[in-house]
């Protein structure tokens, strides 16, 4: 009985993560927009590239000419019918919907930009306005193309990591991309592709700097009313036992903001000089207390 409840329950969380939302296409629309006026208005004029296939894209219309938004959706579609069984449908349908509104908006902004006097203020601008909107369509679940197809087989035929996979793609492209276009272009490039980078994570996972604070200490109760009071923050008592010492230990575990670090780290000292303190770098905080990501 127990385990029919738990296969019921999988599925009705299965369905939920499954469910399409008319809200999180609108974002991933957006996000296309924003990706492919990047792209217009100040990768290509500027002679710029890109990296996955999104540069070969580029480098192809640089080459041949070819429209840039139907090189996109016949690359993209050829990828999704060798790859479909690499991504859930929700992913599938999402990543459908971004491919055929960034070719749209890449063939619809063709010509609405013009080279720019400062390549690196170009550059800096390109990376922010594709990792915007590269991010913004992530956030929701989606992928902006094939790239992410042709990493994930990577992944299942050559046994490399998805990161790996990506990071030898990019360079690949980005080196093409010079031999065609010289190195000057590889330089601005790479820039752009580094902000755009840490724009996407911005985007799609939240300004969230938070810190989680492990303190090992024999004075846990005050420890914990003094922080929790002074810093408006809840605590949990983890139970553990030291190897050493042969002890039960109890541990205070918190998450708190990175301005709040300072004003703990004192008030740990003044209650118990021999606590034992482990600060770590936490990614993202979601739940009671914290918010979620906004869509």
């Amino acid at each position: 009985m127990k385990r029919q409840q738990q296969h019921l329950l999988r599925q009705q969380v299965w369905r939920k993560l499954q469910t399409i939302s008319v809200k999180d296409i609108a974002w991933i629309i957006a996000g296309s927009f924003i990706l492919s006026f990047g792209v217009n208005y100040f990768t290509v004029p500027n002679d710029f590239s890109e990296g996955g296939l999104l540069g070969i894209t580029i480098i192809l219309y640089y080459v041949f000419g070819w429209d840039l938004g139907l090189t996109s959706i016949i690359g993209n579609g050829i990828l999704f019918i060798v790859g479909y069984k690499l991504l859930d449908r929700r992913t599938m349908v999402y990543s459908v919907i971004a491919v055929i509104a960034t070719s749209f908006f890449l063939s619809l902004t063709h010509d609405w930009g013009s080279p720019a006097e400062d390549k690196l203020l170009a550059a800096v601008y390109a990376g922010i306005m594709i990792g915007v909107g590269i991010g913004m369509v992530l956030r929701v679940g989606g992928t902006t193309g094939g790239g992410v197809i042709i990493a994930r087989l990577m992944e299942r035929y050559l046994h490399l990591s998805v990161a790996v996979s990506m990071f030898i793609i990019d360079a690949i492209v980005v080196a093409t991309s010079g031999f065609f276009l010289g190195e000057q272009v590889v330089l601005y490039t790479l820039i752009a592709i580094i902000i755009g980078s840490w724009v996407i994570d911005l985007v799609a996972e939240g300004l969230n700097i938070r810190k989680a604070v492990t303190i090992i200490s024999d004075k846990q109760e005050e420890l914990a009313v003094v922080l929790t009071e002074t810093l408006g923050r809840s605590a949990t008592i983890i139970h553990g036992h030291g190897y050493y010492t042969k002890q039960d230990k109890n541990m205070l575990y918190m998450i708190v903001d990175k301005r709040q670090i300072a004003p703990l780290k004192k008030i740990v000292q003044v209650t118990d000089d021999r606590a034992f303190v482990v600060i770590h770098q936490v990614k993202e905080v979601i739940g009671e207390g914290f918010s979620y990501p906004s869509r």
